[in-house]
């Protein structure tokens, strides 16, 4: 190759360079006029672009594709407006909440706890995934503790089961989780009948085993009063609509208009994490529920631990939820449950 020829294709290079910068500039100023995405929702609707929108929303900040743009800003008077906007929040959306405590008090199998071996009242009354294959008790609930919560059941067991065989925890598995309510106990079931009962059944091995608890943990309550955190799919909404009763020129159409400094103020004001049951859930990622869901009862949270004694993943938290009417009915055939990790 003469220096004729090299000098044609770096000629060529510099030439592709400039056009694709061009290229960029150009789509990027015809973007930021907002031509675009009003096109967008006369071709194929507005709800269509919404839906788009709120999947580009939940992709991390370093990777965000849609972010609006809001000029001239005054992030004094948006932080002050969000400050009155989340005291009447944390007024009207409180929800009494039991906090959960871990202890190293052994507990019977008749008590609360999380991990360890629970009460069944016969070998026949296991949880079972699609496979056939034994689900393993998460926590278990003395019913007793519950009186602080409204429309909770006050008598009996209430026990979570989850999958032990797979690494998903039973999350994408059929039948993966169970949750249970034994009204009645018979006090003369032990810890002995029950460890035979489970020993006849397959037990993950070693290289298979993924379960998020480590050993066998007792549980104390405290009765607390939490608000909405903007984890929850159902705060944006809300806080939308009183943010805008505040405002008249400055209306937002969702959280992200708002500038990051006070969305992420929003976030620190509540985080929902921790052990519980009631009140409202945290997520690593993001509320798998919809705004509208009435899937709004938390029957139970549990969080990873920082001495990795309870662990979803890398960290993450673990939520089961249902509906207010199902609780009152002690139907909890078609409770939502759900982990994430980051």
């Amino acid at each position: 190759m003469d220096e004729k020829d090299q000098y044609y294709i770096q000629l060529y290079v510099y030439a592709g360079v400039l056009i694709a910068a061009a290229i960029y500039l150009l789509f990027k100023s015809i973007y930021e006029t907002g031509i675009i995405q009003y096109l967008a929702k006369k071709i194929i609707g507005e709800s269509s672009v919404e839906k788009i929108k709120q999947q580009l929303y939940n992709i991390n900040d370093e990777t965000t594709i849609y972010r609006k743009k809001k000029k001239n800003v005054d992030i004094q008077k948006e932080m002050e407006l969000t400050n009155k906007v989340l005291a009447q929040m944390d007024k009207e959306t409180a929800k009494p909440v039991l906090r959960l405590k871990l202890t190293n008090e052994q507990v019977s199998i008749f008590g609360s706890k999380v991990g360890g071996i629970p009460y069944i009242p016969s070998k026949d009354a296991i949880p079972f995934d699609s496979e056939g294959l034994p689900l393993r008790m998460l926590a278990q609930i003395d019913c007793r503790e519950l009186s602080a919560l409204p429309d909770f059941p006050q008598v009996g067991l209430l026990q979570f089961w989850i999958d032990q065989f797979d690494d998903s925890l039973g999350l994408f598995t059929e039948g993966g989780s169970r949750v249970v309510w034994h009204e009645t106990v018979d006090d003369k079931i032990t810890e002995e009948q029950v460890r035979s009962w489970l020993a006849d059944f397959p037990q993950p091995d070693g290289n298979e085993y993924w379960f998020p608890v480590t050993g066998e943990f007792g549980l104390s309550f405290i009765k607390e009063e939490e608000p909405m955190p903007m984890s929850d799919a159902h705060f944006g909404p809300i806080f939308v609509k009183k943010y805008n009763e505040l405002t008249e020129d400055d209306n937002i159409e969702d959280m992200y208009d708002l500038s990051d400094d006070t969305n992420e103020m929003i976030w620190d004001h509540h985080t929902g994490d921790g052990h519980k049951i009631g009140g409202y859930p945290a997520f690593s990622q993001e509320d798998p529920r919809k705004s509208d869901s009435d899937q709004t009862v938390l029957l139970l949270q549990i969080d990873s631990e920082d001495d990795e004694s309870i662990m979803w993943g890398d960290g993450g938290v673990c939520g089961f939820f249902c509906t207010p009417d199902d609780l009152k009915r002690r139907d909890f055939s078609k409770v939502l449950y759900n982990w994430d990790c980051s």
